[in-house]
């Protein structure tokens, strides 16, 4: 990628990477979703990413320094509803001290990339619409609202 981002503390300067996602990193990825939502990974996260590890899905990792620093994960669904293929990026997340530093930026172009080159036409993903900061960030690189709506039935309360 060839971004160069000050991290701080010692006022050294690391380079970000970008590079395909190896089964290897699926434990960093892990830590990384845990510091973003504050959650463990669900159950069949990992083993999503490992098929599209696997099978060569739009899944790619920054690295800085020497570490994972952050993660998409991207595929490409053609079974909503007859909906023609589109990409759908279901996973992006930035360790902290690696963000707002373009390291999402490029993560995300990355994947869209990826899917348009594998020939879809469109790329979706789905934000809350209380996540103000997520909304602004996939808003600013293009995302609009698409064509369909989500529609949802709550068990035990009301839905949000």
């Amino acid at each position: 990628m060839g971004k160069r981002a000050d991290r701080g503390g010692d006022a050294a300067r690391e380079e970000l990477t970008l590079r395909p996602m190896t089964a290897r990193d699926l434990n960093a990825v892990a830590q990384i979703f845990e510091a973003d939502t504050g959650a463990a990974p669900p159950a069949g996260f990992r083993e999503h990413l490992s098929a599209l590890v696997k099978s060569g899905g739009a899944v790619f990792v920054a690295i800085g320094g020497r570490e994972v620093v952050g993660y998409v994960a991207g595929e490409i669904r053609s079974w909503e509803f007859g909906s023609p293929p589109a990409g759908w990026v279901f996973a992006l997340a930035v360790k902290p001290s690696w963000q707002r530093f373009g390291t999402g930026r490029a993560l995300l172009a990355r994947a869209v990339e990826a899917l348009r080159k594998a020939g879809v036409r469109a790329v979706r993903t789905m934000v809350s619409r209380e996540d103000v900061a997520v909304l602004r960030f996939f808003r600013r690189e293009g995302f609009v609202a698409g064509p369909y709506t989500e529609l949802e039935l709550t068990f035990g309360g009301r839905a949000r």
